[in-house]
């Protein structure tokens, strides 16, 4: 199904980059056979002429690719202590005191829920994906099975309440309905609350070069100039932002209702990254210019040096069956040279990566097996991988930023 800008009305999109159709990136299945058979969809980057939104040109409709969902916050090591300083900082920036009633959108497992209630907040999570709603209300954390809207705050707020706190990380990117996201959080906000929305950063996206965020599940990449003004559109100003390292480098937003007064004023920080964006294309689609040469290159020299390590007699395998490595397997071919991939997920393990039908093991094989170099899908944790795997006897391979090998 094609799109018209997501964040505005304009229907005219420029594509960006067309890469090689995929199947949908979490869609790992019971054998290698299956995976290769699954429906590949096209998977192209485009950016709106209007307003200079960067999305992708076509969708797969949100129920397959979220009512089964694999992917689970806890299970990333990294992300435990992200969501810990997330909460910390949320309850010191806006003042929270137990019995405060916080609400996450995309709540996943409840990971990042659970820190706010072990420091006595009232929660609430919203996610589509059933089995993992209710994995969480078993951990004693209330949570609904529902696609977030405005009809769903209204429902929310008349059985609820209204929330301090609204969180909604790496949502806004993988829903077809921005606008009505956005109208649900001002909904559900009480007057003096606060949104903490994250988003992957489309600007250092393009200048590494760092295609592999492009899947199907992702619809949006954000500026921050795209996301403060259809915010604004809604009843929202971005007062703050911070830059993050996640996903090889995000945003998060600060966010307050718009419509009171007085109106709520931004902090240098929001001012300086606009101007940066500015500075760098961003307004008139410039910073991408150079993407498609870069990820042309990041995909061949991943394949060289792969291919090349392989066919020296070496033996390689993969860390992180996520849907990152789904698309840098695709568009570098890099697949055939890779017969396993370990992942911390217990959920993927013994499963099939979509696409290339790689089988899926445990980390602990990394251990077990004599392998000479494993290359890091999950590159944006390269350093908490090399800690936790320091008796590794081979050597890492990260394809981004720069392809190193250590």
């Amino acid at each position: 199904m094609s799109n018209g800008c997501l964040t505005c009305d304009a229907t005219s999109l420029e594509t960006v980059f067309s890469f090689r159709p995929t199947p949908p990136a979490n869609a790992l299945t019971g054998s290698a056979r299956d995976a290769r058979e699954l429906q590949r969809y096209p998977l192209d980057l485009a950016r709106c002429a209007g307003c200079g939104h960067v999305q992708l040109a076509d969708e797969v409709p949100r129920a397959e690719l979220f009512s089964a969902y694999r992917y689970a916050t806890g299970a990333v090591p990294a992300l435990l202590d992200h969501c810990a300083a997330l909460a910390a900082d949320a309850v010191r920036r806006c003042r929270l005191a137990p019995g405060d009633r916080v609400v996450e959108i995309g709540s996943n497992d409840g990971t990042l829920l659970r820190c706010f209630r072990d420091t006595g907040m009232r929660v609430l999570g919203i996610d589509p994906a059933a089995d993992l709603t209710e994995e969480a209300c078993r951990r004693g954390l209330p949570s609904l099975t529902a696609f977030f809207d405005a009809s769903v705050a209204e429902k929310v707020r008349q059985e609820h309440g209204g929330a301090d706190v609204v969180v909604a990380n790496n949502v806004l990117a993988h829903v077809d309905d921005v606008r009505g996201v956005l109208d649900g959080i001002r909904i559900l906000l009480e007057p003096g609350g606060h949104a903490v929305v994250e988003v992957a950063h489309v600007l250092p996206m393009a200048g590494q070069g760092a295609f592999e965020f492009v899947y199907h599940e992702h619809l949006s990449y954000f500026s921050l100039h795209a996301l403060s003004r259809v915010a604004e559109e809604h009843g929202l100003t971005v007062v703050d932002v911070q830059r993050i390292p996640t996903q090889g480098g995000s945003l998060r937003c600060w966010l307050r209702r718009s419509d009171g007064q007085p109106r709520p004023a931004r902090t240098a920080a929001v001012e300086h990254l606009l101007a940066e964006e500015a500075s760098a294309g961003v307004p008139d689609g410039s910073f991408l210019a150079d993407f498609p040469s870069r990820i042309e290159r990041v995909a061949s020299r991943l394949n060289d040096v792969v291919g090349g390590l392989t066919r020296l007699g070496r033996r390689v395998c993969g860390y992180g069956a996520s849907a990152r490595a789904v698309t840098l397997l695709a568009q570098s071919g890099a697949g055939e040279h890779i017969p396993w991939i370990v992942d911390d997920n217990a959920r993927k393990v013994g499963l099939y990566t979509p696409g290339d039908g790689i089988e899926v093991r445990d980390t602990a094989r990394l251990r077990e097996e004599d392998i000479d170099y494993c290359v890091l899908f999950a590159w944006n944790y390269a350093s908490d991988i090399r800690r936790r795997h320091a008796r590794f006897g081979g050597d890492f391979v990260a394809p981004l930023p720069e392809l190193t090998i250590a």
